[in-house]
């Protein structure tokens, strides 16, 4: 067992799920318009709050209807379900932090088999058309991505000396800086790498688990 607390955060879609969950629902859904968003998103002129709540917005589906159907579509990425049950044996605190809608983490995490895993995400609810959206990590600096992962994870630095961050993405790179370690794949390792942080490449959580069982310096010793 470690001698300093570790908390260790986990980005949502292609990341803790195989799969970017939000777009696979948008292809599966989504209506006229969803992709012209998708592309204003990735040429920065729309910011990844708006292009959610505008693209489903347009689905004509219900929240529950899409929690059903997204259970025969996305999975939780392969070792995820040993790394969990490995940060349970070993007191390490896991949580998920993302972007991504609540409903959908929720339904895969309850695919999975797990239970009791924190979930730092956004909350929607309403009817098709008119979903409301609500943002219980947003800072005022941070708006445009919906939730704040640096917030989360001040937060959590409250109850635990060392954090380790797993993720992927765009919405990832601030967190990464703050981070103590990273666990990092696609656009993620590119800025670990730049910025030289302590981080080491993963393709799946087995990968992690590994890691964790060996040992991460100044960070984690089991």
């Amino acid at each position: 067992m470690t001698n300093d607390r570790l908390a260790i955060l986990v980005d949502f879609d292609d990341t803790a799920a195989q799969q970017n969950v939000a777009e696979t629902l948008l292809k599966a859904f989504g209506g006229s318009n969803w992709k012209g968003y998708r592309e204003d998103f990735r040429n920065g002129s729309m910011n990844l709050r708006h292009y959610q709540e505008k693209a489903f917005n347009e689905i004509d589906a219900t929240i529950e209807e899409m929690g059903e159907v997204i259970c025969g579509l996305a999975w939780m990425r392969p070792g995820f379900v040993d790394f969990n049950s490995y940060c349970q044996s070993n007191g390490i605190r896991m949580s998920f932090v993302t972007n991504g809608l609540r409903f959908y983490v929720d339904a895969l995490v309850h695919k999975a088999g797990l239970k009791n895993i924190p979930a730092y995400a956004v909350n929607v609810g309403g009817k098709p058309g008119n979903l409301q959206y609500s943002y219980p990590y947003a800072t005022k600096d941070c708006w445009e991505w919906g939730n704040c992962k640096c917030k989360v994870l001040e937060e959590h630095r409250e109850n635990a000396s060392k954090i380790v961050f797993v993720g992927d993405g765009r919405s990832d790179l601030c967190v990464s800086q703050h981070s103590d370690f990273v666990f990092a794949r696609s656009t993620l390792l590119e800025h670990c790498k730049n910025l030289n942080l302590a981080h080491q490449e993963f393709g799946d959580f087995y990968d992690v688990l590994a890691a964790l069982k060996i040992g991460i310096p100044n960070v984690w010793n089991p």
